[in-house]
């Protein structure tokens, strides 16, 4: 009798095991045959429009790289006229064997951009 119950315990103890293994999700989606997608939630550090680049500071990628800046191609390019330096913003980095770019680019925080009024110059006599 008692090989019978460590049977049944043993079984438990798979189905449980395989169960738990399946609900862990990937970290990053693919798509085409080599082709990911992470989500990114970062920092703008500046605007290459020309280039069609944004240099972002980025928050830890699970699975893919740890906090880092560096240059982005932006897709398209017109999403980089709504970045400006110290905007944070959320992203899909997409990754291919040969290159990586940001879509679907979102601004989640602006950035406190200097007002347009002058600074009071002081003048260096004392009345």
């Amino acid at each position: 009798m008692p090989n019978k119950y460590i049977s049944f315990i043993a079984l438990i103890l798979l189905t449980f095991s395989v169960a738990c293994n399946r609900g862990a999700a990937p970290p990053a989606a693919q798509t085409q045959a080599g082709t990911k997608h992470y989500s990114l939630k970062g920092k703008v550090i500046s605007v290459e429009k020309q280039a069609g680049t944004a240099s972002i500071y980025n928050d830890p990628i699970a699975g893919f790289m740890d906090p880092m800046a560096m240059p982005y191609t932006i897709k398209p390019p017109s999403a980089l006229d709504q970045l400006q330096p110290g905007d944070s913003i959320t992203a899909d980095v997409v990754v291919e064997p040969d290159k990586y770019w940001l879509e679907d680019v979102k601004v989640i925080g602006q950035s406190q951009a200097p007002t347009d009024k002058p600074a009071a110059q002081k003048s260096g006599k004392n009345k």
